[in-house]
């Protein structure tokens, strides 16, 4: 064979072989052929006044740079134009279009779609943040494992047309292998399996992940239809994760972290940034401002080792870090929203749990109440400034609370349940959309007795609503007169169910001293 033809082929080859490599091959039967290029749907997130980020992802086999147009309009048929334009995308991130549409008007609808060679994508619908309404909602979600059923809530949530955005507050993927062994209660919830078939810790591992949960048609769907603000937590990363490191003490850390923040940016349609930041901030007229946190790679220091552990007090011992601290409280102290919303993944408000049942220190650590100190300083710039009116949302627990926003709730000269004393303002926490929860490790009758002891006002006088054993999510309304938060649970999730009901409801009102049903 011709030399220059053999090392043309050589070079084809390998070409190929490096496009193929982006993801793992069993990812390809999961997606539906009618809709290539753009199996991976359109999406869109972080919604400014003016601006918002349209995201879509080619299925490719190429490793060439390839063109993508895409517009934007105000009615449906995008006959109304208001913004177009080409984008050049490369292998590199793995064919990631994302476009921060700008120039755009306050609170209005668009509709907006991609083309690539002739082809369509679906036709997405978002929305600009609104500077002057009087009601914003917000749907707040976390916590979606594949394996463990599949994502009705999302699908509940794509019919809605009474939402502004939806908060994802983390473990939007999970990064473990498929499950084998462990609690036989557990494994009778895996109804789906994971791809690859091992915990992720590199590049390829984790964008074939996310493009496994990106085929379900179910989140799909809901990506398709309202902009996202997100968030990561620990299973983006690996579980229990901090800045510098996770709870089995991983080698590599620094490149497995690198590599899950990259593929977390290539498929969130979250604004770009230098640091690859999910650290930002939201403004919604005088209404409302939220701060989105990041409690696990910014400055989290590593989790205590026991309640015992002399470092735990510690002033030393950072959930968010200094800087970032410093950003959230100077950021509060000069908003001039009515409400001040704080985006962040774990429960913020102190739980005493250690009457309801045994748990493994790691748990419990892993919460703000392992960072005690930073969470007190917290506290007193609120009490220092007489702030009220902060709700915090709330992921992580596969659970559903809500608090009364208080830095001590043991404590009479701090806070009282009766007179509200010491309250600031509210914690709502969401439900997971398909990770376990308490039913799904004990028996029913021991998650029953669990909610009964953790709500004995000796235990938790300022808890004021959980549930131990829903799938779902709730929304977060909120006008001049006051905050509620509205859970809606799932009938099912071991099969495609889209059927949801209101199930709660808590508010808080302007300035009040209580959560109230």
């Amino acid at each position: 064979m011709n030399p220059l033809r053999l090392l043309l082929l050589v070079l084809l080859f390998c070409a190929k072989t490096q496009a193929q490599e982006l993801f793992y091959p069993e990812l390809k039967a999961l997606g539906e052929p009618a809709l290539a290029p753009f199996e991976f749907g359109v999406a869109s997130g972080d919604p400014l006044p003016d601006g918002v980020v349209i995201w879509t992802k080619l299925y490719l086999e190429s490793n060439q740079p390839e063109e993508v147009s895409w517009e934007m309009a105000t009615d449906t048929l995008l006959q109304n134009l208001v913004q177009t334009g080409e984008e050049k995308i490369y292998g590199t991130t793995a064919y990631t279009v994302k476009v921060d549409v700008k120039n755009l008007a306050p609170g209005t609808t668009y509709f907006y779609r991609f083309k690539h060679n002739g082809k369509f994508s679906p036709i997405g619908r978002t929305k600009t943040a609104s500077q002057n309404a009087d009601r914003l909602r917000l749907a707040v979600v976390s916590c979606a494992d594949y394996q463990g059923g599949y994502f009705n809530a999302f699908a509940h949530l794509a019919q809605r047309n009474d939402l502004d955005a939806i908060v994802h507050l983390g473990d939007y993927i999970y990064e473990y292998g498929v499950w084998r062994g462990g609690r036989k209660r557990m494994m009778k919830n895996r109804v789906r399996e994971h791809i690859p078939d091992k915990d992720c810790t590199e590049l390829k591992d984790y964008r074939t992940r996310y493009g496994q949960y990106r085929l379900d048609p179910q989140l799909r769907e809901c990506h398709r239809l309202h902009p996202f603000i997100v968030i990561w937590d620990d299973h983006e990363i690996a579980n229990n994760a901090n800045a510098t490191g996770s709870e089995r003490r991983l080698k590599d850390w620094e490149a497995r972290k690198a590599a899950a923040r990259q593929a977390y940016f290539e498929w969130m349609p979250i604004r770009e940034n230098p640091e690859r930041s999910i650290i930002r901030s939201f403004s919604f007229g005088n209404l409302a401002e939220m701060w989105m946190l990041d409690g696990r790679l910014e400055g989290r220091s590593r989790q205590a080792d026991s309640l015992n552990d002399p470092s735990l007090p510690s002033p030393d011992r950072h959930m968010l870090g200094q800087r970032q601290t410093d950003w959230l409280l100077d950021g509060i102290g000069h908003s001039e929203a009515k409400w001040k919303i704080i985006g962040n993944q774990v429960i913020f408000s102190p739980l005493n749990d250690s009457k309801v049942f045994d748990r493994r220190p790691s748990v419990r650590l892993d919460r703000w109440d392992g960072y005690p100190a930073e969470r007190q300083r917290i506290f007193d710039f609120f009490y220092k400034n007489d702030l009220k009116n902060i709700v915090v949302i709330t992921g992580d627990v596969h659970t559903s609370w809500a608090f009364d926003l208080t830095a001590d709730p043991l404590d009479p000269d701090v806070y009282d349940r009766k007179t509200g004393k010491g309250v600031v303002g509210a914690e709502f926490v969401t439900p997971s959309i398909t990770s376990f929860n308490f039913d799904e490790v004990v028996p029913k009758i021991v998650a029953c007795e669990a909610k009964r002891r953790f709500k004995k006002k000796k235990n938790n006088p300022h808890l004021r609503y959980n549930d131990l054993t829903r799938h779902g999510y709730f929304t977060l309304t909120l006008t001049q007169e006051r905050a509620q938060a509205d859970w809606f649970f799932i009938k099912r999730k071991d099969r495609v169910d889209v059927r949801g009901k209101l199930k709660a409801s808590r508010h808080i009102l302007a300035d009040g001293r209580k959560v109230e049903k």
